[in-house]
């Protein structure tokens, strides 16, 4: 019987990407590139609903952020604002297409 490295479990790589992640203060440049680099990662550890946090001040990076999940082919849809509770206007919910190995 073979086994998985721990490192290589899906459950490993569950529990080590956040369900969310933190633009605010970032530039738009940073921010997206950190966006696209999270999204990927995400969706390989088999998370389907994330948060992101763009704060609600200039809106800027939140445009962009929405035109980036709108291109993205790991997203499925997503929702903003997002309830009080997950941030309101400051973040918007992001659910992703499920990735088989």
């Amino acid at each position: 019987m073979t086994s998985k490295r721990t490192d290589e479990s899906k459950l490993y790589k569950q529990l080590s990407v956040s369900t969310e992640i933190h633009l605010r203060h970032l530039s738009i440049k940073v921010g997206l590139a950190r966006l696209a680099d999270y999204l990927n990662r995400a969706a390989k550890a088999g998370i389907i609903r994330v948060t992101i946090i763009h704060g609600r001040s200039g809106g800027d990076l939140k445009k962009a952020v929405h035109e980036h999940l709108k291109t993205n082919k790991l997203v499925k849809s997503y929702e903003y604002p997002a309830l009080p509770s997950e941030g309101g206007p400051g973040a918007t919910i992001a659910r992703l297409h499920k990735i088989t190995d």
